[in-house]
């Protein structure tokens, strides 16, 4: 699957609740690795923030202006 694929995916979940990186790789089937490196990617690109919980674990969300954006956005085909 593409990369623009797997980051629309990402997204689509994580503007459902934050998650962890080990959750985002469960849900999606993928490896820690590559989860790492997709979450990285759309935070370098501000399309996502990150904050720790109560247990120290660092979540991943879509900040309500961007949810808007993402559902309107469409995917190159490759």
């Amino acid at each position: 699957m593409s990369t623009a694929k797997l980051k629309k995916q990402v997204l689509q979940l994580l503007a459902e609740q934050p998650l962890t990186l080990k959750e985002v790789a469960e849900k999606m089937g993928l490896t820690e690795k590559r989860a790492y490196n997709l979450l990285r990617a759309l935070f370098q690109e501000g399309r996502i923030k990150s904050n720790s919980d109560a247990q120290r674990q660092r979540r991943y969300f879509v900040e309500e202006t961007y949810k808007e954006i993402d559902e309107e956005e469409e995917i190159e085909p490759n």
